[in-house]
């Protein structure tokens, strides 16, 4: 098996060189190929609970299978494996898992206090015969892709420039739930989903984004808040107005993909008027939404068809 190694929070450009120069090698051996990668973030181990991951281990999973991924090793990322050193980090991946080569980026670092780079894995590459291919970084405009990069964007609210990032638009999922039905009564019904504590989100706003509902895709109205113009001081939620759609959602899980930003969070002086502003950004999010669709409606469809 040729493996792409490496953390793949978010499966972003960068990754996906990684992921084809895999691919390649694989096919020129006759091997099998997949990603081997961690469950639970490096850095939420090490920065004390602190990070914040760009998707769920459920949203990559849609994602690698979107990409074609046709395996994904996960191995728990602990302190106990976190004091690994690069010879006893070879030693564990070579016992578990039938390796004959490796893939990873230029910036790859692993085992205790960073101690293997890409030089470190050659010689412990070498050792055991597997073949190694280090991928440069990949650059846009000059700037890096990475997963930093990606995870400022989206905590900025640059959703347009988060989805250059990854190839994609950013993912938000979760099961939607009884809210206050404020919505409701103001004309606009909303899904209420719940933000998860280890995960990214953008900032308190109106967003654009794409809705799968059996198999097809809807325009949506986003709002990540807490409600200011009812009082705020509420648990973040995301509420999404779903343009077109009357059917019933509590306990089904949404995918939503932030298609653009549209507005920050504002505090109106009545329901009326908050009523008359949602108006205004349903319709600037139905044209955002048919935009993006019509330039990427190959890749779309291929995500509504794992949702």
């Amino acid at each position: 098996m040729i493996y792409a190694l490496g953390a793949f929070d978010g499966f972003h450009l960068g990754h996906r060189r990684l992921l084809e120069r895999a691919a390649r090698r694989a096919a020129e051996g006759g091997a099998g190929w997949g990603v081997m990668t961690f469950e639970g973030h490096p850095r939420m181990l090490l920065n004390g609970g602190d990070f914040k991951m760009l998707f769920s281990p459920e949203e990559r999973g849609v994602i690698a299978r979107s990409l074609g991924v046709p395996r994904m090793e996960r191995i728990p990322f602990t302190r106990e494996f976190a004091s690994l050193s690069p010879e006893g980090f070879a030693g564990f991946i070579a016992e578990r898992y039938g390796i004959d080569g490796l893939v990873v980026g230029e910036n790859f670092r692993f085992a205790k206090n960073r101690a293997g780079d890409p030089r470190v894995l050659a010689e412990l590459s070498a050792e055991r015969g597997w073949s190694l291919d280090v991928m440069p970084s990949y650059r846009i405009g000059g700037c890096v892709v990475s997963s930093t990069e990606t995870r400022i964007a989206v905590s900025c609210g640059q959703m347009r420039r988060a989805a250059e990032l990854l190839g994609y638009p950013f993912m938000i999922s979760g099961e939607v739930s009884h809210g206050d039905e404020r919505g409701r009564k103001i004309g606009f019904r909303t899904a209420n989903i719940a933000m998860r504590k280890n995960k990214v989100y953008p900032p308190f706003g109106v967003y654009a984004a794409l809705v799968s509902i059996d198999g097809g895709w809807l325009a949506a109205a986003l709002n990540v808040g807490d409600n200011p113009t009812f009082g705020g001081g509420a648990e973040p939620r995301c509420e999404a107005h779903i343009l077109d759609y009357g059917g019933a959602l509590y306990g089904k899980t949404l995918t939503l993909f932030i298609v653009s930003e549209i507005r920050g969070e504002i505090k109106f002086a009545s329901a009326h008027e908050l009523a008359e502003q949602i108006s205004h950004d349903a319709a600037e999010c139905s044209i955002a939404c048919r935009g993006y669709l019509s330039r990427n409606e190959a890749a779309m469809r291929k995500f509504a068809a794992l949702l």
